[in-house]
């Protein structure tokens, strides 16, 4: 009988540390994409890309002010209501999603148009629909709902930094209490820079590295910028939202796209039939 070898302790932390390093590499830096509106832009993450039998979709989350500019509500005449109304015209916006070969080096970026289907300028969130078919294989997974972050806790920046390809910084959680404009952020110290916005912050939580933020602001005075003091949208508020748009396929596998946007047009429908109301009423 062959005697049980048992692997060398070194053996199985160098095994250990390069599953780590792999989960990396497909939990935080492939979901983040570049976004680029005209000569601007920033950064966006997959949050989904999948078929739950309404065909392939891929969605991206990034912040309201990276893509204002693809954003234009214009007033024009209506018959029907004989009033001015305001309807919404968007532009497309450019998202880059890149592919990487062994070691995590670039190989090259898949360039998509994609639709902005969701905005909100308050929460400095919007979602983008990217114009394809195609499925891509690595999306962020947001922190579960009752999982806590904590201060202190080591956590991963990742963006389009100056709109550089995807690079990742690290640091901890600084605060987790701050208000600016009436809503509540967190921040860390891992490093952020102009093109970071729109992009992901990460932490590990069950052996895996998961979405808890969008970076959106960094702290600086008149010509100087305080990279080590970023404030990101946090996960919790990123749950409201999309619960607040009727997106709950973002955070419920048993809910499909589909079924989501029926509702949010049964509910523009509603609202369309009061504005009417009212004006006839007005009459």
């Amino acid at each position: 009988m062959r005697p049980f070898l048992v692997p060398p302790a070194w053996l199985l932390l160098a095994a250990m540390a390069l599953a780590q390093d792999t989960a990396k590499h497909k939990e935080m830096l492939y979901p983040v994409v570049r976004v680029t509106v005209g000569s601007g832009g920033g950064s966006g993450t997959l949050l989904y890309s999948e078929d739950r039998g309404d065909g392939c979709q891929t969605f991206v989350l990034t912040n309201h002010h990276v893509i204002d500019g693809a954003i234009h509500v214009a007033k024009a005449w209506s018959s029907l209501l004989q009033a001015d109304r305001k309807r919404e015209a968007n532009d497309l916006v450019q998202v880059e999603i890149f592919r990487y070969a062994a070691g995590s080096r670039q190989d090259m970026a898949d360039s998509c148009r994609a639709e902005i289907v969701a905005h909100n300028k308050d929460h400095d969130l919007a979602l983008l629909k990217l114009q394809t078919a195609r499925t891509f294989d690595h999306v962020a997974a947001l922190l579960p709902d009752d999982a806590a972050v904590e201060v202190f806790d080591p956590c991963w920046a990742v963006g389009c930094s100056l709109l550089h390809p995807p690079i990742s910084t690290s640091g901890h959680i600084s605060y987790l209490d701050d208000v600016i404009d009436r809503k509540k952020y967190w921040m860390s110290d891992a490093q952020i820079i102009f093109g970071n916005s729109g992009g992901a912050m990460f932490v590990q939580h069950d052996k895996h590295y998961v979405f808890v933020g969008v970076p959106s602001r960094v702290a600086g005075t008149w010509g100087q910028v305080i990279p080590h003091m970023g404030w990101f949208v946090p996960v919790t508020r990123i749950r409201e939202w999309l619960a607040e748009e009727q997106l709950m396929f973002l955070l419920d596998d048993k809910s499909t796209p589909a079924e989501c946007f029926a509702k949010r047009g049964e509910m523009q429908k509603r609202a369309e039939m009061q504005l009417k109301a009212g004006h006839e009423g007005t009459n």
